[in-house]
Parts: structure tokens; C-alpha cells; sequence
């Protein structure tokens, strides 16, 4: 293999290994000034957007997750590689969705979730998702209540004995 064809595929290799999430679009039919708003858009939230051939992409996720079986299908025409080394998929996927909404363009071939592929079907339903933050603090909002709830529940035979005491102290004076 050239140089120039093992660094690029060394520089799509890094980007995947070091991504929470891959995501394969197919940006066919997409004018440059389109695909550079897509671009600009994932940027906003940390997301990188690499063009190579297929086979140099293939050859990199080989490389780095050899356990993540694609259908061969999946590299023919143009193929883009979305990573990122923020945890949070659901901005990347609220975007794509909003674009695709917009433009009727990419077509998500599949995505790479903790070594779970997924179709484009199941990609786009992580946009209905609230996003990572909104579930973190929902579920602190959860156990905060419940601990409040828990220590109600305890004190309440307490209190309720103090309050029969008191009533009872009041009668009597």
C-alpha cells in the first residue's frame, strides 16, 4: 500500500478508535455548499465528518473494531464517517435528523454504537431521545425525590408519636 493511502487509512483508524459512536452516511447527491452546512452543524457538537474510499475505511475499521460486522453493501458509493469523542449520540442524531428533514439528504447506511450496529431506523429514533445531561439529571431528580420520600417514611412514626403526644399534653392542661 502507498504511504499516502496507509495514512489516511491510520488517520480514519485514530478517529474511529477514539470515538464513542461511528456513523456511516451516504452523501450522495449533496451539493458542496449543503454537505459543508452539514459539516458546520456537526462541528457545533464535537462531531467529525472524514470523506475517504471505501476500502481505506473498511480497512480501518478492520483494523480497530474487528468484531463490528457490516453488510458489504454498506461501502458502495460515497461513504462518510461521522466520530466523536463526546459520549452524547443524541445531539448527532437530533442533527442528522433535522437535516435529513431539511434537505431530504445523507442517507444513513449504519452506525456503530458500543459495538451495536444499527440501521438507519433504529439511529434516528436516538433523536427522540432527551439528550445525556437532561437523563443525567432526571435521574438525579429521581433519587433525590425518593430519598426525600425515604426519609419521610422513617420519621413518620416518630412524628406521628410526637404529635398524639402533644395533643394528648394539650387535653390535660
Amino acid at each position: 500500500m502507498r504511504i499516502e493511502k496507509e495514512l489516511l487509512k491510520n488517520h480514519v483508524a485514530e478517529a474511529i478508535k477514539h470515538s464513542h459512536f461511528v456513523v456511516f452516511i451516504d452523501f450522495t447527491g449533496i451539493k458542496v455548499s449543503v454537505f459543508s452546512e452539514l459539516r458546520k452543524r456537526l462541528k457545533a457538537v464535537n462531531c467529525r465528518c472524514l470523506v475517504s474510499k471505501n476500502t481505506l475505511i473498511r480497512m480501518a475499521l478492520n483494523e480497530i473494531k474487528p468484531e463490528a460486522v457490516l453488510a458489504e453493501n454498506i461501502f458502495k458509493g460515497p461513504t462518510a464517517v461521522l466520530t466523536s469523542e463526546e459520549k452524547d449520540v443524541t445531539a448527532v442524531a437530533k442533527i442528522l435528523k433535522n437535516f435529513i428533514a431539511e434537505f431530504q439528504l445523507p442517507k444513513i447506511k449504519t452506525a456503530i454504537i458500543e459495538n451495536a450496529v444499527l440501521n438507519e431506523t433504529d439511529f434516528l429514533k436516538l433523536a427522540d431521545l432527551p439528550g445525556l445531561e437532561v437523563l443525567r439529571s432526571q435521574i438525579l431528580l429521581t433519587l433525590q425525590s425518593t430519598g426525600t420520600r425515604l426519609v419521610r417514611l422513617i420519621n413518620e412514626p416518630a412524628s406521628a408519636l410526637a404529635r398524639l403526644i402533644e395533643k394528648y399534653s394539650k387535653k390535660e392542661s
